[in-house]
């Protein structure tokens, strides 16, 4: 004879699941501000705008792109993973397409480039060994894109001088940075196409996600420059 109560006893047990009797609930962390910028920047809508200085004081805003594609990233010269895929990089994207008037690559770099504009106040907190290190430490690393102290990161003939490449520098509170998720809590080197229309094509949490010895991980950025520029 069936046990009448066995229905009740499996409804009784589903419900004890559902409401995770017996179990402890798993902690949850709310996400990084950076890391939320980075995954709220849609494919399809208009890349964020800003107006930053390169590294010769020029102003340059993205803006003023429109009708070209914009390869932006976003990086430290003194960030491992973004040294070791600049020669990928290099030979997979900026030998085909450098000085080409129709494509622009951007590289914005955070601000341990300009230590020398911090205000007296941050300088007096900093202390001043810690200043004039990262002073030497911005002019060697940035001004003259040359890793002298670490040998096996040499950035100098990696980003070429060329018509159609923009070294800026990100302001002192890193705000393109904070706007398209790099940074502590961030993406490591965040990578972005940019439509002639000022439309976000694709993205990359690395830049290396683009280039072939990831696979291609968010997108073959090759392929997706021989389609837009003729």
């Amino acid at each position: 004879m069936r046990d009448k109560g066995f229905p009740a006893a499996l409804a009784a047990l589903a419900l004890c699941m559902l409401a995770g009797c017996g179990h402890t609930a798993l902690k949850t962390y709310p996400r990084p501000e950076r890391f939320s910028n980075f995954l709220e920047l849609s494919v399809g809508s208009p890349a964020p705008d800003f107006q930053l200085r390169d590294i010769n004081g020029n102003a340059w805003r993205l803006e003023d792109q429109r009708g070209k594609i914009v390869v932006v990233q976003l990086a430290s010269a003194t960030s491992p993973s973004f040294v070791q895929n600049l020669d990928d990089f290099q030979r997979e994207i900026l030998a085909r397409y450098l000085a080409n008037p129709d494509v622009i690559f951007v590289y914005v770099f955070s601000i341990e480039a300009h230590p020398e504009l911090l205000t007296h106040a941050e300088r007096r907190e900093m202390g001043e060994n810690s200043y004039q290190y990262s002073l030497a430490s911005a002019r060697r690393y940035y001004y003259t894109l040359k890793f002298k102290d670490r040998g096996k990161y040499d950035v100098s003939g990696m980003i070429p001088a060329a018509t159609n490449i923009a070294l800026l520098v990100d302001t002192i509170d890193g705000a393109v940075g904070l706007t398209y998720g790099y940074g502590r809590g961030g993406a490591t080197n965040p990578a972005f196409l940019i439509d002639a229309d000022g439309k976000l094509a694709a993205k990359a949490l690395n830049a290396a996600d683009f280039l072939s010895p990831t696979g291609f991980l968010a997108g073959n950025l090759p392929l997706m420059l021989a389609t837009r520029i003729k």
